[in-house]
């Protein structure tokens, strides 16, 4: 893979290192890059988005669509390198890669690296870990409770251990960096106290600790319409109403007014999954709406996923959730692209350290039970292992430091944000990038795209010509993606037009002819029709016209369907 620009997804950008890398990317490539803004965060931050078509080969709008994003959270900075990746390959790799060549021609992809910017600028400049989207809680200030601070001032935020003859955690004997859960039996020796690095609002010795209001709100986490509840549930996120914040808003705004769009990769971290639809359903919900056809692509594209990647792919609400969780899952983006606009739609959960350390992947590892803090003490003198080897800056000696409220304690631990959460910067992030964008990108390769396969015409009177079309879904999918999105209205059908110079006349036909939905490659696959024991092949269709004209001339008929792309051909009358 092309290294040119590798300087921007080997490492985490800030907004305006963000903005130069996709303003420099694109001022190199003006025949195949649009860089536009989508709209602007609270804080003014642009929603850079790029378009990436070869111009040269017809209009954006023109041709079928997908969308890929990152960093919906905002310290899931890794999503916003995949996407710079992601749009470096599709510059380099064209010309290079008949797939890439193929996606570039005739599809157009949108890629936004950064949807929420003023929390991701935060994490990435301030030692905060949970920064939402940045905007300041107004009941912080009142609140009281422990809240997340950079005590001693090194710019990072770790954990403190305070000594407390009743506390639950010991030192390890085996690294004395580790610290363990006391046992029933642990009578004697030292005992802390172990929390996030922080203070305390309203701090009074010996009261019982509580957690203060969040420092920081927003983000389009619960934002969306599908299933939208309010009240801001256990998962945060939800808004006052649906679409309230503004980088949603921007979005779906976007999405409204792009019909071609019909499939969506965004990029999160961690876990190491793919993860679709539902998000409040179980599969059995899509053979009682009779979108088994829908369920069976979802599962289809997800295994190429798991080809490309090699992370399982899985239900968000059958593997993805506790059972206690399930009534939380409102107004996730998955459900809203499928449900509201008919899109094939993955999230894809990047980095899994669990698995680096030898706990396999998410299913071999337990799935959601899974925790690094409660393996065993052997177990988790693993991940020091691996910090030492691979990120040294990941582990923060535990040294002694004079707490405004707590005296005399000790600051250290695993900083988490380049190491459980992230990847660390360098190889190991590069190496994600590039296990991760491959998937996208096949997707992309499967979008229907529609062609006329043969124009020709046939005198059948002085002055009077029969013109036939065979219209093809070249592409994999139908060229209403979904089944839903026909039920929803989402898709559009083929329509195929032709137009007459003056001095022909239409006899037979109209102008306009609804061609309906064709089928693409994989209805052989997932779901053949089958009459008479063959398969009926409803990729195509036939069209005609007979048309009437007293001198030689020139028709054109023109198909387009906003899923699946327009085309046009010439044909001389004479």
């Amino acid at each position: 893979m092309g290294k040119k620009f590798s300087e921007y997804w080997r490492n985490y950008l800030t907004y305006d290192e963000l903005t130069k890398a996709l303003q420099e990317m694109c001022q190199e490539h003006t025949d195949k890059t649009e860089l536009i803004s989508i709209g602007k965060s609270l804080q003014g931050r642009e929603l850079w988005t790029v378009e990436v078509t070869n111009k040269k080969t017809g209009l954006a709008k023109n041709k079928p669509a997908l969308w890929i994003d990152g960093n919906t959270h905002s310290g899931e900075v890794t999503g916003s390198a995949v996407c710079i990746r992601t749009l470096g390959y599709l510059l380099e790799e064209y010309g290079k890669d008949p797939m890439i060549t193929e996606i570039v021609d005739n599809k157009v992809i949108y890629i936004l690296p950064r949807v929420n910017p003023d929390g991701a600028e935060i994490f990435l400049t301030q030692p905060y870990h949970s920064t939402a989207a940045g905007i300041l809680n107004p009941a912080f200030v009142d609140g009281e409770g422990h809240y997340e601070e950079d005590v001693d001032g090194d710019g990072k935020i770790t954990y403190m251990r305070i000594p407390d003859e009743n506390g639950e955690w010991k030192i390890s004997i085996k690294d004395p960096r580790l610290m363990l859960k006391r046992t029933p039996d642990d009578k004697e020796g030292q005992f802390y106290r172990v929390m996030r690095e922080g203070k305390f609002l309203k701090y009074k010795p010996g009261k019982q600790i509580t957690m203060a209001p969040s420092r920081f709100l927003g983000g389009t986490n619960r934002n969306y319409p599908a299933y939208w509840a309010p009240g801001g549930l256990p998962l945060g996120g939800a808004g006052a109403f649906p679409l309230q914040e503004v980088e949603a808003r921007a979005i779906a705004d976007f999405w409204g007014n792009h019909s071609n769009l019909s499939g969506l990769h965004t990029f999160h971290t961690h876990s190491g999954l793919i993860l679709r639809e539902s998000t409040v359903h179980p599969d059995s919900w899509f053979i009682e709406q009779e979108l088994k056809q829908d369920l069976e692509i979802y599962k289809y594209i997800a295994k190429i996923g798991e080809e490309v990647t090699g992370y399982p792919s899985l239900s968000v609400y059958e593997e993805f959730t506790f059972e206690d969780d399930r009534p939380y899952r409102h107004g996730c983006s998955l459900s809203f692209f499928y449900e509201h606009l008919g899109a094939f739609n993955y999230s894809i959960e990047l980095w899994e350290l669990e698995y680096h350390l030898g706990f396999g992947h998410f299913r071999e590892r337990g799935g959601v039970n899974f925790n690094l803090s409660k393996l065993s003490e052997d177990d988790q003198i693993k991940e020091l292992k691996w910090i030492d080897d691979h990120y040294p800056e990941g582990f923060i000696d535990w040294h002694y430091v004079d707490h405004p409220q707590l005296g005399k304690i000790e600051v250290g631990g695993v900083n988490t944000k380049f190491t459980r959460r992230n990847p660390p910067p360098g190889d190991w992030l590069e190496k994600e990038c590039d296990k991760a964008l491959p998937f996208a990108l096949k997707h992309a390769s499967l979008l229907p795209l529609i062609r006329i396969n043969d124009l020709k015409s046939t005198k059948v009177a002085d002055g009077v010509y029969k013109v036939e079309a065979q219209i093809i879904n070249t592409g994999w999918l139908p060229t209403n993606v979904t089944e839903i999105a026909v039920r929803i209205k989402r898709a559009s059908p083929v329509i195929a037009e032709i137009k007459l110079s003056e001095g022909a006349e239409l006899v037979i036909g109209h102008e306009k002819i609804n061609i309906g939905h064709l089928d693409g490659h994989s209805s052989k696959i997932i779901a053949p029709r089958v009459v008479g024991g063959e398969i009926i092949d409803k990729t195509r269709s036939n069209v005609e016209w007979v048309v009437k004209t007293d001198k030689s001339q020139e028709v054109t008929v023109e198909i387009r369907c906003s899923r699946a792309g327009t085309d046009f051909k010439k044909l001389l009358l004479n």
